[in-house]
């Protein structure tokens, strides 16, 4: 099933996924990218074209920096619009959650289930960078 991708987020955080996106996959170029509040322009066209391409039996994926925020709040008034139940939006998305959805296979359908296990491996994760002290000497 072919799937169509939007990453929608404000200032240049899209143009840093998509670059990011290039380099460890050469797919920078299947996104579709919002960088929002960069100018003027009103960004809601590029949200309804993205809408409209995606075809019935097509997926569309859109990927926005922060849930509640405005931009999130426009792409979920937009798809909820165009009543479109094949469009997924996934907000407070990281580098992570994009190319595990990039990676997972097209002949599968995306389902909320395999969406929320690619969310469940793709979270922030902090790093150990101290020495645990506990050694023989410590016990003894």
């Amino acid at each position: 099933m072919n799937r169509n991708y939007l990453i929608a987020t404000h200032g240049e955080l899209a143009k840093g996924f998509q670059s990011s996106l290039d380099i460890l996959a050469g797919k920078g170029n299947d996104f579709t990218v919002i960088n929002a509040y960069m100018t003027d322009e009103d960004y809601t066209p590029v949200v309804v074209d993205f809408i409209q391409q995606v075809s019935p039996d097509e997926q569309g994926i859109v990927f926005t920096d922060l849930f509640g925020g405005s931009v999130n709040q426009k792409v979920v008034t937009e798809v909820l619009t165009a009543e479109c139940d094949n469009i997924f939006i996934l907000s407070n998305v990281n580098l992570a959650i994009i190319l595990s959805i990039l990676f997972l296979p097209e002949e599968t359908p995306l389902t909320q289930e395999i969406i929320q296990n690619a969310i469940n491996e793709s979270q922030v994760t902090l790093v150990q960078t101290t020495q645990d002290n506990t050694d023989e000497e410590d016990i003894f």
